[in-house]
């Protein structure tokens, strides 16, 4: 499995060697019951990390609201979360059993006395089998040792390996202006905000000079509102590059230097690219 950095690894591996201490079952809050001892739940975070599998058949099962527009995306507050708007395969949450769910993402036998066509499990199937194993799962470092080693314990246990999650990829938090961002401070930003703020492109290039890897990356306003005369900048560039061309532009050679990009005039002439 790919972890992109070494620190990620390093975490991943830390916390196997004490995760078998982690208690399994709990007996308060919302979860699973135990099967063998229903007065026991299933540790949440440890029952929550193989619903990666379901998001390559959802959008079978689930159906919109007539009343929401078909290009905003399905979720708890606008989409059938619950079933009770069947999707493309007009299947009821009732007929998926646990011997549908076998047969889907386990290769099980069919059942007898299915409850549905197999022509339309078989459809379910081909998706799984298209989209899974995923390909990364990306999340936040502090989620290493639960949730997304869980999630590895549980595709290593319930899936063949050719299933098993092909890469985590971890992230630090995000500081604004090099300071954490709480709502006690009020110096929360929001992508939305930031978008109306700056605009998009701006904003992007601001993400993108935030950091990367594992560490906490730093969102800098100055950068961003810097950003936007940086892309007017660039546009005209490529605007003035486009008309030049076909007649020939006038440009530098370049050869490996030490300023900031890295490369400067080789001999100081000038050239026509043609």
């Amino acid at each position: 499995m790919n972890t992109y950095y070494p620190e990620t690894r390093n975490a991943f591996e830390g916390t196997l060697a004490w995760l078998n201490q982690w208690a399994c079952a709990r007996t308060y809050g919302l979860g699973s019951v135990l099967p063998w001892d229903p007065q026991f739940l299933v540790e949440s975070l440890s029952d929550s990390t193989i619903y990666m599998c379901y998001y390559t058949v959802a959008h079978l099962l689930h159906g919109m609201h007539s009343s929401i527009p078909r290009y905003i995306l399905s979720d708890s507050r606008l989409g059938s979360i619950d079933g009770k708007v069947r999707g493309k395969l007009d299947i009821t949450p009732g007929q998926m059993t646990d011997e549908i769910w076998e047969y889907i993402f386990l290769d099980g036998p069919w059942p007898a006395n299915a409850p549905l066509p197999r022509e339309k499990a078989d459809t379910l199937k081909h998706e799984y089998e298209y989209f899974y194993p995923f390909d990364v799962r990306s999340s936040g470092k502090d989620l290493i040792n639960n949730h997304l080693s869980f999630a590895v314990y549980n595709h290593a246990a319930i899936f063949p390996e050719s299933k098993w999650p092909l890469s985590m990829r971890a992230n630090g938090h995000m500081l604004l202006n090099g300071q954490k961002m709480s709502k006690s401070k009020g110096n929360s930003l929001t992508l939305r905000e930031a978008v109306e703020k700056f605009g998009a492109d701006a904003t992007r290039l601001a993400l993108a000079d935030a950091g990367d890897g594992i560490e906490d990356a730093n969102f800098e306003e100055k950068n961003a509102n810097a950003n936007i005369l940086r892309i007017h900048t660039l546009l005209l560039w490529c605007e003035v590059s486009l008309v030049c061309r076909p007649v020939g532009y006038v440009s530098y050679d370049f050869a490996p230097g030490n300023d900031k990009g890295g490369r400067r005039p080789a001999h100081g002439t000038e050239r026509l690219v043609p």
